[in-house]
């Protein structure tokens, strides 16, 4: 099993171009027409905004976290029996 360190070594340029590929995703949102408005107003948006905030202050099972805050939590549609 790797250290911390040595997992770092392995993980840090494939974490790095995550983040620079996301940035340049939503620099072409803003750049866009309508892109500024849309980058404050989106709620999918507002959800990625706080999936990074999720990244940076919370400890322990970050991909969890993420994956409920992307999550649909309405109910599935009734079955209708036939």
């Amino acid at each position: 099993m790797r250290n911390a360190t040595e997992t770092l070594e392995q993980y840090f340029l494939e974490m790095r171009w995550r983040c620079l590929s996301l940035a340049a995703d939503l620099d072409r949102i803003e750049r866009a027409e309508g892109g500024k408005n849309l980058l404050e107003t989106d709620a999918r948006l507002a959800k990625l905004r706080d999936a990074l905030g999720l990244l940076t202050s919370a400890r322990g099972n970050r991909a969890e976290q993420v994956q409920l805050l992307f999550s649909d939590k309405t109910p599935p549609p009734a079955r209708s029996k036939h």
